[in-house]
């Protein structure tokens, strides 16, 4: 009998351990505001606010200031030499950089999210997969074809499946799919304000082929700005982008700003021609005067306080479907049926706002302003409207 007992108290521990490894697995995808994440991977927000020296005035930016600032910060912070960079160094370092959570010396890849070794085999498993390809921007022999932001691991198949085609959801171009979308369209946006200009902001890595606004189309880099903007939202931030921003920072020093500040992509571009941004800032009763929110599909937000923590601990809308994420205050609206009726759940009670969608009235630059007493609460987001 105390055989017995000693048996099935041995199967007991077996299976407690058991079910506290599969517990104790991380997700990598997990959204960048989520508890998971916060806790499997603590350093990020240290380093990234170390980064930054005034990060909040990225966020009154707009259009050729914000680039000329973000493009001085690359330029001053890149570490990466033309002349005498190791391209096998590259290969070497992912398995610091791209590292699973999960398995030691395992790393993520690129498109697929899959965990492999990260000891180079000479491209049997996997090879380096350059999101802006290297036939519409720089070779390996320049500092953009070998950009730890930018070249990521990928599995051999998953690498030559996009090959050089321009991302984009019709048939004429590659979709990298729902999970890595947002990775995709950051990475191309960094490239640009790393390696681009606009108006007189350039640096000393500008190479003449990394103009975003002239790389859309399918022999570009991208469908559209409305295309890459609206997978940039949809698909938050992760934590396999937090790991590797700290990472690439160590290796090369910059870091993806719109990886740190996703938000920042819309002060970007809100003045660009042929697209509706828009910036919610709630503050007391009622709209006024009466803007206008154009989306017959949605927009995606963040429901932020003035530090950029969640400010609302529920939200429910009629006039459309939605789901809204507590942990990251991220708000997604999608088929909009009619003007929308919006009540925010906070830990002082709950406001209730009427969003007219239908008025025509709409402030030039592009921001659209709620007021709420003295409460500063502010959505990012932009039409995605097809």
């Amino acid at each position: 009998m105390d055989k017995y007992i000693m048996k099935k108290n041995l199967l007991l521990l077996v299976w407690v351990c058991l079910c506290a490894g599969a517990q104790a697995q991380v997700d990598m995808q997990a959204p960048m505001g989520s508890d998971e994440a916060k806790e499997a991977y603590n350093t990020y927000v240290n380093k990234q606010s170390a980064y930054y020296q005034y990060p909040k005035r990225l966020h009154k930016e707009a259009a050729d200031t914000l680039f000329g600032s973000l493009n001085e910060i690359m330029g001053n912070t890149c570490m990466l030499s033309a002349s005498s960079y190791d391209y096998n160094k590259l290969r070497q370092a992912y398995a610091g950089v791209d590292k699973d959570l999960n398995t030691p010396g395992n790393i993520i890849g690129f498109y697929d999210g899959s965990s492999f070794s990260g000891t180079w085999d000479n491209g049997t498993t996997w090879n380096r997969e350059h999101v802006w390809p290297q036939a519409k921007g720089e070779s390996k022999d320049g500092c953009m074809g070998y950009d730890m932001q930018s070249v990521r691991p990928a599995l051999v198949d998953q690498n030559s499946d996009r090959g050089s085609t321009a991302y984009g959801e019709s048939d004429r171009y590659f979709d990298p799919g729902a999970m890595y979308r947002g990775d995709a369209a950051r990475i191309i946006l960094y490239d640009y304000v790393v390696y681009g200009k606009m108006g007189d902001h350039q640096n000393n890595y500008y190479n003449g082929k990394a103009q975003l606004l002239n790389k859309f189309s399918t022999g570009g880099v991208f469908e559209s700005l409305k295309v890459l903007l609206k997978w940039h939202m949809r698909d938050p931030v992760s934590l396999t982008e937090m790991v590797r921003n700290d990472g690439a920072q160590d290796y090369q020093g910059n870091r993806n700003p719109f990886i740190d500040y996703p938000e920042i992509a819309i002060n970007l571009f809100k003045y660009t021609s042929g697209l509706q941004l828009y910036t919610v800032t709630i503050t007391n009763v009622t709209l006024s005067p009466a803007y206008k929110l154009t989306m017959s599909d949605g927009f995606v937000g963040y429901l932020n306080d003035a530090e950029g923590h969640p400010a609302a601990e529920d939200v429910q809308i009629s006039g459309a479907s939605y789901t809204y994420d507590a942990q990251s205050g991220r708000l997604d609206v999608y088929q909009v049926t009619g003007p929308l009726s919006v009540a925010l759940r906070t830990s002082e009670g709950t406001d209730n706002i009427n969003v007219p969608v239908q008025t025509e009235k709409v402030m030039e630059n592009g921001q659209i302003f709620i007021l709420r007493g003295d409460k500063k609460y502010t959505i990012c987001g932009l039409e995605v409207a097809q």
